[in-house]
């Protein structure tokens, strides 16, 4: 594994660049090459946050959506529960009314 720092802090690194040339040019290389590398993590950077940026505001709609999802399946609930009990008051009275039916037909029959 290389480490991202080696060779800056140290001297023997330091004495190899002074002993086989400029000291200032050999330390400028590798600073251009830094700020290069610096460069393209920051494209990077901005490529990924347009992207994380992107997809907050996806997940902020479909969270919405799902929101209101979830808000219409509760409707519908309480909608098909209203329908579901008015069912059974319409059975109910209609339970009631042939019973009056049929006592009525036995009266008449019987008497």
């Amino acid at each position: 594994m290389v480490v991202w720092f080696e060779g800056i802090s140290g001297q023997a690194s330091l004495g190899r660049i002074a002993k086989g040339g400029n000291a200032t040019e050999g330390l400028t290389d590798r600073l251009l090459s830094a700020e290069r590398e610096a460069g393209f993590h920051e494209r990077d950077m901005s490529a990924f946050e347009r992207e994380r940026i992107d997809l907050e505001h996806r997940v902020n709609r479909m969270e919405a959506e799902l929101e209101s999802l979830r808000k219409r399946r509760l409707e519908a609930y309480a909608r098909w529960w209203n329908a579901r009990d008015d069912r059974d008051r319409a059975r109910h009275v209609c339970r009631r009314i042939r019973r009056k039916i049929d006592k009525m037909r036995r009266r008449a029959n019987g008497a």
